[in-house]
């Protein structure tokens, strides 16, 4: 992207000297700006990267909560089993 296309010498000295200090500030403006658009991207990029391993994690931790739920309500019912043999036993 960074390639340069130069005029033959001929026509760069038919060029103005103006006109060329304009297309060398032309030049180093396009630069920057690709410089900046590639560094947007990379961070873009990152950035996505990033998102992707929290919505992995997010996942991770609904099935942990599923789990863990799943174990509460298993508990839940052996309480609840334990406690109705309890009054079923006559003093």
């Amino acid at each position: 992207m960074t390639d340069e296309i130069s005029l033959d010498e001929k026509a760069e000295k038919v060029v103005p000297e103006e006109e060329r200090g304009l297309f060398s500030a032309l030049e180093e403006k396009i630069g920057h700006l690709l410089k900046k658009y590639e560094e947007l991207v990379r961070e873009r990029d990152e950035l996505a990267a990033e998102v992707n391993e929290e919505k992995e994690k997010r996942i991770r931790l609904e099935k942990n909560m599923d789990l863990l739920s799943q174990d509460r309500e298993k508990v839940k019912i052996r309480i609840d089993q334990l406690l109705h043999r309890l009054r079923s036993i006559d003093l």
